[in-house]
């Protein structure tokens, strides 16, 4: 006879979901914690070596997008890459990260509910436009399928799920019917459709893992990779010039009448784009300045942190003192980013959708020129951190 599971509800007790301000490194950071590496969310993010710049518009061929174009008017992003089972936060710890990707929904809760029975927290990749206590009936329905959130346990006899959620404090009771709605969603662009994402963990058998000093320094010599070295001319410094090179065409390009991927407004393209753009730069879960705030705390912590002092391949003084050098540099390279995203959010708030004309394309310029010059010497300096 078939074995029947009759297993209704579990809560994994011992995980921990705390307050965070980017949804995949604070959902990393939940994970370490659960398997033992509590660290704070800014050396997650500053570990996974992910920070950055991408920039695209219409002009540029993206990879893994249908039809190698874009369909938002513009997309920019402080960092480049997204969790993947090659993070190297993951690496640097000695996890292995699985990722599982369901055509069906229905096999998707199947498979997540196994792993919760067997006390294994997972990462969801989900539409958050389908989370009730995010959509509600104050909040304009958005769909951004590149969330990422936590699921903790289950209660099959109450329909609901246990979800943590970067902004949140605790646990969110979500219904099985709505997660499965936001994990299989279509909605908003294709290249982030959710598929019915999840990643779980587990640790080397070994429990090996390079000491965290080395660890530091590969991932802070992978960001200097992204933004001096970078693959194609979209990403890094490159695609910082190219991003502040398009401003000069701002009143041109931006004419005319758009419709938001990521809702059903439509509305000028102009004030589409300026809320897009700050919305990629100071408030979509980049914790401010295009993730320079978030980064800047790493580093801030990499200055005091016991084992870089003082464990297995400390540092330097001389290291040290290259961090201690460019602290302030990141600080005013997330000032910038935060002023020109103010700049466009008070154009929009005072002048709707007249906003192009009421802005200052040189000024706009001018602090992305003078961005480009700090961030190219500022990782500069940290290329001379060696591994």
């Amino acid at each position: 006879m078939e074995e029947v599971n009759l297993t209704q509800k579990h809560i994994i007790n011992n995980f921990i979901h705390k307050i965070g301000v980017h949804c995949e490194s604070s959902a990393l950071r939940d994970m370490f914690e659960y398997y033992n590496f509590p660290m704070s969310e800014a050396m997650v993010f500053g570990l996974d070596a992910t920070m950055g710049f991408g920039f695209f518009d219409k002009s540029v061929n993206i990879p893994n997008i249908e039809n190698g174009k874009s369909d938002t008017s513009i997309f920019l992003g402080g960092k480049q890459g997204t969790i993947t089972p090659s993070s190297l936060s993951c690496r640097l710890l000695g996890i292995t990260l699985r990722k599982q990707s369901f055509s069906s929904e229905d096999k998707a809760w199947k498979e997540s509910k196994k792993l919760l029975d067997q006390n294994i927290p997972m990462i969801l990749q989900v539409d958050l436009g389908f989370l009730p206590y995010i959509n509600t009936e104050e909040n304009e329905e958005i769909h951004f399928g590149g969330h990422a959130i936590t699921l903790a346990g289950y209660d099959e006899d109450k329909g609901i799920t246990l979800v943590g959620d970067t902004e949140y404090k605790d646990f969110q009771e979500v219904s099985i019917e709505d997660l499965k709605k936001a994990r299989r969603s279509k909605e908003g662009p294709s290249y982030l459709h959710p598929n019915n994402a999840q990643y779980s963990m587990i640790r080397r058998p070994d429990g090996k893992y390079p000491p965290l000093a080395a660890g530091i320094k590969l991932a802070i010599q992978q960001v200097v990779n992204n933004m001096l070295r970078p693959s194609v001319n979209y990403i890094g410094i490159q695609g910082l010039k190219k991003f502040s090179n398009s401003i000069i065409n701002w009143k041109e390009e931006l004419k005319g009448i758009f419709k938001s991927p990521f809702s059903s407004k439509e509305t000028s393209l102009s004030k589409t784009t300026f809320e897009l753009v700050h919305g990629y730069i100071e408030t979509w879960g980049t914790g401010g300045g295009a993730f320079r705030k978030l980064y800047t705390t790493f580093l801030e912590e990499v200055l005091v942190h016991p084992e870089v002092k003082n464990g297995p391949r400390a540092w330097e003084i001389e290291e040290l003192k290259i961090v201690e050098d460019v602290i302030p540099m990141v600080k005013d390279s997330a000032n910038k980013w935060s002023k020109f995203a103010y700049i466009l959010k008070k154009a929009v708030d005072e002048h709707d959708e007249d906003c192009i004309n009421y802005v200052s394309i040189d000024e706009l310029h001018n602090i992305t020129s003078e961005i480009i010059i700090e961030e190219e010497e500022l990782f500069t300096k940290l290329s001379k951190i060696r591994i």
